[in-house]
């Protein structure tokens, strides 16, 4: 695996390539927003950007791991360091190297589009027909065909989202060298990103935070550089930490 670097990247607002773009650069549709980001983001990626990561086995790895953070123009980037000289960042950057034993505590944050892939039907072959389903939603679901009443969807989903982020993160943990301690889902929602020449790309996002002990760290440091879950091009899967 090559060097990665753990940047911070603040937009610089008030900068001659910046300021007559800020209404440009942050809509008012989150998935917009989400949408530039990305392509902004790309901007400080040097030509051989990631070269040497390991391949993801659940798709190709990314090139980048990126969120943004809160509603501030700041970014924290997880990947190659980054280009010089860049007319819309001020960045910072270290080497990303933690130095974990079995047994650390970590705090953690984590924004992810956490799913699992369900069978929705048979193929003409006789195949199974599979497609990844958001796990909240995907939970709601379950309750809402087992319920003898129907109850509504607002109050399920903030019920269930905290159930679904604990048992997916488990399963993660599990597979990827860690253990929860405790979580705290902070928000869950739904966003549409939208794309050239195709659909939006809709995808639900969870915001969590919590404590995680370190049962393999080289296990749990090699799925840190590839993210968590999916939609990591639009700023998701990215994991934060620091010393609990």
């Amino acid at each position: 695996m090559s060097k990665l670097h753990l940047s911070r990247l603040t937009l610089r607002r008030d900068a001659k390539a910046v300021a007559p773009l800020i209404a440009v650069l942050n809509p008012d549709q989150p998935g917009a927003r989400t949408s530039i980001d990305h392509r902004l983001l790309w901007t400080v990626m040097p030509s051989a950007e990631a070269d040497g990561i390991a391949a993801d086995p659940d798709g190709a790895a990314p090139r980048f791991l990126w969120r943004r953070d809160g509603d501030l123009s700041r970014y924290f980037v997880l990947g190659p360091k980054p280009a010089d000289g860049s007319p819309f960042f001020d960045i910072e950057t270290r080497p990303f190297a933690p130095d974990l034993s079995a047994g650390d505590r970590l705090a953690f944050q984590l924004r992810v589009n956490a799913t699992v892939n369900r069978k929705v039907g048979t193929g003409p072959d006789g195949r199974a027909l599979r497609r990844r389903c958001d796990v909240t939603m995907d939970l709601i679901r379950s309750e809402e065909e087992a319920a003898t009443a129907p109850r509504p969807r607002a109050r399920l989903r903030d019920a269930l989202a905290d159930v679904a982020a604990r048992d997916w993160l488990s399963r993660q943990g599990a597979a990827n060298g860690f253990t929860l301690t405790a979580v705290q889902v902070d928000s869950y929602t739904v966003e549409d990103v939208p794309r050239p020449r195709e659909r939006p790309a809709r995808f639900g996002v969870l915001d969590v935070q919590g404590l995680l002990d370190v049962t393999d760290p080289a296990a749990f440091l090699t799925r840190l550089a590839l993210g968590f879950g999916r939609a990591r091009a639009f700023g998701c899967g990215l994991m934060l930490i620091r010393r609990a």
